[in-house]
């Protein structure tokens, strides 16, 4: 033993035994993780078992309820880290696990990579119980590892109220109803025949919109734009109709969603902008001589070439930039980049001599930053703003802003004019246009042409 009477020998000896130590501590801790998630995700049936059971219901299964749980984390790994998203995700299977299963004796199964399918006796008042106790779980999750508003869930439920509904039916259902939370950006809804009937008219509507431009099933309609100074048509906005075979004539609001649900935003913008501008080129005599103003989805306006395509439009049936206007809808929140390549897109069509509209101001996503930041013409007050004007204090927030909009150069049209009160307010705060339907609904094109013609 005489080696142990040298000192480093003895202190190599320690140091390699406090290795060995903690490798083999290591090893265990992991091995007691995994194994813990194992257990969770062993806690898990499978969706077959589940089916089974909601199939072998029989008379019973008009009394059960069917949950689709849909987790969103993309946001979630984009900004932070596909780790974070992992152990917020490990968390809320834990949390479904435990609510949707233990506490209601249920059974759940994994459904795909962030979904989850429970299935209960429980009755439509116990499970939206069940749904906000869960959730203000899950919030707490969120909040814990600085989530919220990034990462989602929603609930979709399908309580059965016959026995010849199979399980499928009762899946697919459920699933629709999750989908129209998170459209309605609610927690959770419940399927039924109404909403049921209208989601089924919207997927509808989507797979057939990419056929309806492509059959050129779209037609412009036109609402006047009036100088609030001497009530002359100085303009009008461009709306477009659908003439679908199944729905018969359909608005904006039914169909917008569903050409932004399956990525026609550019394609269906150019479509509507191109149909106008070829009508002002069948008489450029009396139509140049007024604006026809033409939404745009901020999707389209941030596009690289968006310029360059609206000229190529406006060149090829040789009308005059002035005659044209762009309105940036207020669809979307917008990135910084996406603001960057918008302001640059705005300062060269203005340098054409094309005016641009900001739509709704007051309203969703538009804000006083814009009006800094945005190369604009025209301000495009919010209805809600000019109808509430009819109030004192609604009177000094249009007057200012309409105010700040002169200060920076800009001109004023007030959405929504649907009294003669309406109309007074608006001249009275000072505003240059004003649109609504008590000056004029929104018209077919032979109509407006005939009002050109007396104007």
């Amino acid at each position: 033993m005489q080696f142990l009477e040298y000192p480093y020998v003895i202190i190599t000896i320690l140091a390699m035994c406090f290795v060995f130590v903690g490798v083999v501590g290591a090893y265990f801790t992991i091995k007691s993780v995994k194994t813990a998630n194992g257990t969770v995700e062993k806690s898990f049936c499978g969706i077959g078992k589940i089916e089974n059971s909601f199939e072998k219901a029989g008379s019973m299964r008009k009394e059960r309820c069917l949950v689709y749980i849909s987790v969103s984390l993309d946001s979630t790994q984009r900004l932070y880290s596909e780790a974070k998203s992992v152990k917020i995700l490990e968390n809320i299977r834990k949390t479904v696990f435990s609510h949707f299963c233990v506490n209601i004796n249920g059974e759940i199964s994994l459904y795909g990579k962030n979904n989850f399918v429970a299935l209960s006796n429980c009755g439509t008042d116990k499970i939206t119980v069940c749904i906000n106790k869960c959730y203000e779980e899950i919030n707490k999750i969120f909040v814990s590892y600085e989530a919220v508003n990034i990462a989602h869930v929603n609930f979709g439920v399908y309580c059965t109220c016959a026995t010849d509904v199979v399980f499928k039916t009762a899946l697919e259902r459920a699933k629709q109803a999750c989908t129209i939370a998170e459209n309605e950006e609610t927690l959770y809804c419940q399927w039924d025949s109404s909403n049921g009937k209208d989601f089924e008219r919207k997927i509808k509507i989507e797979n057939n919109i990419q056929n309806e431009i492509e059959n050129n099933r779209f037609f412009l309609e036109y609402q006047p734009i009036l100088d609030a100074k001497t009530n002359k048509i100085v303009g009008a906005e461009v709306l477009s109709r659908l003439n679908s075979l199944a729905d018969g004539i359909l608005t904006p609001r039914t169909f917008l969603s569903a050409v932004n649900n399956v990525g026609l935003n550019e394609k269906f913008d150019y479509y509507i902008f191109e149909k106008n501008c070829k009508w002002i080129a069948n008489d450029k005599e009396n139509r140049t001589n007024y604006l026809y103003a033409i939404n745009f989805s901020r999707t389209t306006l941030c596009s690289e070439r968006f310029t360059e395509t609206i000229v190529e439009i406006i060149e090829k049936y040789e009308l005059d930039y002035s005659c044209v206007a762009i309105e940036i809808l207020e669809d979307k929140n917008l990135t910084k980049d996406e603001r960057g390549i918008l302001t640059e897109n705005l300062i060269k069509l203005k340098g054409k001599g094309i005016k641009v509209l900001l739509d709704d101001f007051g309203h969703g996503y538009t804000s006083f930053g814009d009006l800094t930041e945005f190369n604009i013409s025209v301000v495009k007050i919010d209805k809600s703003i000019t109808q509430n004007a009819i109030t004192e204090a609604g009177f000094v927030i249009l007057k200012n802003i309409i105010r700040t909009a002169h200060d920076l150069g800009f001109k004023t049209l007030c959405e929504g004019i649907e009294t003669q009160q309406h109309k007074e307010t608006a001249i009275e705060a000072g505003c240059d246009m004003f649109q609504g339907y008590y000056l004029y609904r929104p018209m077919p094109v032979a109509q407006l042409e005939d009002l050109i013609k007396d104007n």
